[in-house]
């Protein structure tokens, strides 16, 4: 039993480095806590996991990452800015193995870990059986009870990062399910949604890139619930950071727009890639909006 104002009760957070996706999760993904990331496929979910990992091993910290998709690729985490060499790799082949895994890894203090996913997530006593074996909710009856043993090790100080699909639902009104069960969303302090938006295109109209939406659906641990930010990724690994700061100065008013052309005090060019190339050949002016941006 402690008091309410008890120090250990406080956590630290994990930055992802995006400003405006640090301001949507109030600093970062905390540590102590488990955070739910879901999301249809190929929307930016495991990578923005990753630039926890990257953020994480910046600081010195150690990373783990539970593969239960055998979705590991080295040469894309290496190019997404994780240090592969320093991060703990698991390739459980039952959901028991995944989550007493997770519990080891907790235990020795690992800063982050990332689940990826509960939907690869298979329990023994399905796994043993043939393929025909399917009973009611085996999924969803083995995680939820699985969850919750693994808290009492969460307060050692690991940020745990669980990734999930989503499915389609049966009936006249479409909504997004996960495999897993409903009680993963009340035991998480915070999901944020993930989604595909429109496509960054080139001159040619090859596809560059597209917009991550980040939706923050639940928190308990601060940030702005209900609240969502767009980041472009580009194909090739990463997040746009240049032009993110170039979108949330337009969003503030700083920079303004007209048709092509963008405007910012005296200077005047036409399109984004303009205005990108001003800012990186006048590195003062670009310290000078990110300034503008915070205030």
């Amino acid at each position: 039993m402690k008091y309410g104002s008890d120090k250990s009760l406080l956590f630290d957070r994990v930055a992802f480095g995006i400003e405006s996706l640090d301001k949507l999760v109030g600093g970062g993904i905390p540590k102590k806590r488990m955070s739910l990331f879901t999301g249809p496929p190929s929307s930016g979910k495991s990578y923005l996991a990753s630039q926890a990992v990257v953020s994480e091993q910046k600081n010195g910290g150690v990373a783990a990452w539970i593969d239960t998709e055998l979705s590991w690729d080295p040469v894309w985490m290496e190019r997404c800015g994780v240090d592969i060499d320093k991060i703990y790799l698991v390739q459980p082949t039952t959901g028991e193995e995944a989550f007493d895994t997770i519990k080891v890894l907790m235990n020795e203090k690992v800063g982050v870990i990332v689940l990826d996913s509960i939907a690869g997530i298979v329990p023994t006593a399905v796994q043993e059986e043939d393929f025909s074996y399917n009973p009611v909710a085996w999924q969803a009856r083995f995680v939820n009870q699985s969850i919750p043993k693994l808290f009492p090790s969460l307060k050692n100080g690991s940020a745990l990062i669980v990734i999930n699909q989503v499915r389609s639902s049966l009936g006249p009104v479409s909504l997004d399910n996960m495999p897993g069960g409903v009680a993963q969303q009340f035991f998480a302090h915070f999901i944020l949604q993930i989604r595909r938006e429109g496509w960054i295109e080139d001159a040619d109209k090859n596809k560059m890139g597209f917009d991550i939406k980040i939706s923050c659906k639940k928190s308990k641990v601060g940030g702005q619930p209900y609240q969502s930010c767009t980041v472009p990724f580009r194909l090739e690994g990463g997040i746009d950071l240049l032009e993110t700061v170039i979108r949330e100065a337009l969003d503030k008013g700083i920079i303004e727009q007209a048709r092509a052309w963008f405007k910012w005090g005296d200077l005047k060019v036409i399109g984004m890639k303009g205005v990108k190339e001003y800012l990186i050949n006048n590195p003062d002016k670009k310290l000078e909006l990110e300034s503008l941006i915070k205030e």
